[in-house]
């Protein structure tokens, strides 16, 4: 089995709303922020090939999205992922699963590519699979965050394969409700190792750290609880990927 980091490009959002509740010089601490009070995330996707699988998970966010959205959140996307992938020596059409672990557009919308008069999936060969227990609150979420989802693009997909059905033993999902509702973490098992994909249970290093949450959360409170309870039962050697940190993108528990 190999596991691969795949950089699907930045955005940026107002340091003291992603990290909680940490003063602006505190984070300047540990990040970079600009001088209007903005913090760059990275949007970390991970491949993961084994035997004849390739499974793409989270591929960051799409090129297409709103005026709105490129503006508020400065997306940089200095490659295709098409040309990401080609540079790790990975062909984009051997791609045979992607994976969401939330709906939200940072994390999926980049599964998808707009041609002419279209929006088609960017990888037309793999299936794409979501819980659907997830799908189904994406399609009325709570209002706090109803407009961070890009539910809408998996109406363009002729079948949705839910992660309930999965069937392949090295890779599972524990599931969360404290960022959104019934987001999963993949765990996958590469031979003595375990790998978790934080998606944004964990987005960055510094959410190890006691008392912090994220601004972006909808439960807040539930969230401090399920980060306190995910990590008194990592086992020492584990390691954690992390979704949105810039400086590390992962780290050995």
């Amino acid at each position: 089995m190999e596991i691969k980091v795949v950089p699907c490009g930045y955005l940026k959002v107002q340091a003291t709303e992603m990290v909680k509740p940490w003063s602006e010089e505190k984070i300047r601490s540990a990040y970079e922020v600009d001088g209007d009070g903005n913090m760059r995330l990275a949007m970390n996707a991970l491949l993961v090939m084994e035997e004849e699988s390739k499974v793409l998970i989270d591929p960051g966010t799409a090129d297409f999205l709103p005026a709105r959205l490129k503006r508020e959140y400065g997306f940089e996307l200095p490659q295709t992922l098409e040309e990401v992938l080609r540079g790790m020596q990975v062909d984009p059409e051997s791609i045979t699963d992607v994976l969401f672990t939330h709906l939200h557009f940072d994390h999926g919308s980049g599964a998808f590519l707009r041609v002419p008069g279209n929006i088609v999936k960017r990888f037309p060969g793999a299936r794409y699979h979501v819980l659907k227990e997830h799908y189904r609150y994406a399609l009325r979420p709570d209002r706090l965050e109803a407009g961070s989802f890009s539910t809408v693009l998996l109406r363009r997909l002729e079948k949705i394969h839910w992660l309930e059905d999965w069937d392949r033993e090295w890779i599972t999902f524990e599931v969360f409700n404290g960022h959104t509702r019934s987001m999963v973490v993949p765990v996958i098992q590469s031979g003595e190792e375990r790998v978790y994909f934080m998606s944004d249970l964990l987005p960055l290093e510094v959410f190890l750290s006691a008392g912090t949450w994220c601004g972006y959360d909808l439960d807040p409170e539930l969230q401090l609880w399920e980060k306190q309870e995910f990590l008194k039962k990592l086992k020492p050697g584990s390691r954690l990927i992390f979704f949105h940190d810039t400086l590390k993108e992962s780290i050995i528990y």
